[in-house]
């Protein structure tokens, strides 16, 4: 009789998690959860790749949450592209970028945001990145027919900044691990990321885990960031979304006169949403979420100084909007 996965794989998404939302930010690495990791899930040797190149094109919104005495508004337009290549059988790369303008509004809170950044704040990202998975063996049935182990491994390069500040927040991260695949039903990866600043050095160290588990012909769980997204096709081409996930985003800021140190902003949050993904053409694709935002902390912070703005926000709702286009 074979073991059974679940149990284990579980565990290792729990512990995984839990250690990742521990590890603590430095604030000379502006960063997304996802900087380190694999955009989407990593690819695999062997898998089909039909829709070889995606292109990504949507807008979140978040208006008027309270933080403080006033609220805050935030929009975020992005791009991102994506292509993959089988080299062989064993072989797949995957070149992505993505790029983002995070928009935030401030109101109404004399002692906070405001007094130290100003009322509206812009702030932009962009992140190249090069995936790459070899296919170490084709074992026999240790759990499962059709199993194989695979090398996975990402190099990327980012900047989040403000204003003319590019250089300030360019980062790269790396990351290596193993891949685990039943075929047509897990997929797993495991390892450890590595992220630096080009200005500032060091090096933030963080384990990295993903899963895509078809449960049913229907039914599929995956990892998202720092959470979990439940998949249903209610339809051949409608799929319903659940997902709960944590997110943290930092940006380099300008210097301030009024502050003789180097600023980072912060965004962290809890994100709860229902989505429906419908699939218009064979091409095209179009994906609604509407969701709350919980336990959402905005913070300031100096290289030297430490915190010197920190407001959290009340939960309030999101509104996402997502077209892809796949090729």
């Amino acid at each position: 009789m074979r073991p059974s996965l679940g149990p284990s794989l579980a565990l290792a998404a729990v512990v995984l998690m839990v250690a990742a939302t521990a590890s603590g930010d430095h604030a000379g690495v502006p960063h997304s959860e996802s900087d380190s990791i694999f955009f989407d899930l990593p690819a695999f040797p062997g898998r089909d790749v039909s829709d070889a190149v995606r292109v990504d094109l949507g807008t979140r919104i978040a208006p008027a949450a309270r933080l403080g005495s006033g609220h805050v508004t935030f929009v975020r337009p992005h791009l991102g592209v994506r292509t993959t290549w089988p080299v062989d059988d064993r072989w797949v790369l995957r070149a992505s970028g993505q790029a983002s303008t995070s928009l935030y509004r401030f109101r109404r809170d004399p002692t906070g945001f405001p007094s130290l950044l100003g009322k509206d704040l812009d702030l932009y990202a962009t992140r190249l990145a090069l995936e790459g998975a070899y296919r170490l063996i084709e074992v026999g049935p240790w759990f499962a027919d059709d199993e194989s182990w695979s090398l996975l491994g990402s190099l990327s390069g980012s900047s989040r900044w403000e204003d003319d500040g590019f250089h300030p927040g360019v980062g790269l991260s790396g990351a290596l691990g193993v891949g685990y695949e039943i075929s047509d039903r897990l997929r797993v990866g495991l390892g450890v990321s590595l992220r630096t600043s080009l200005e500032n050095g060091g090096i933030d160290p963080k384990p990295f885990f993903s899963l895509r588990w078809d449960l049913t012909e229907r039914l599929t769980v995956r990892t998202h960031d720092l959470g979990l997204r439940l998949e249903y096709d209610v339809a051949p081409r409608l799929e319903v979304q659940l997902t709960g996930t944590r997110t943290s985003e930092s940006f380099r800021l300008r210097n301030r006169s009024a502050v003789d140190d180097d600023l980072t902003f912060r965004d962290r949050h809890l994100r709860f949403s229902a989505g429906l993904e419908g699939v218009l053409a064979n091409w095209l694709r179009l994906e609604l979420e509407v969701g709350a935002l919980a336990e959402r902390r905005l913070r300031v912070q100096g290289d030297d100084l430490g915190t010197l703005v920190s407001r959290r926000a009340d939960p309030s709702v999101f509104f996402d909007i997502r077209i892809e286009i796949r090729l």
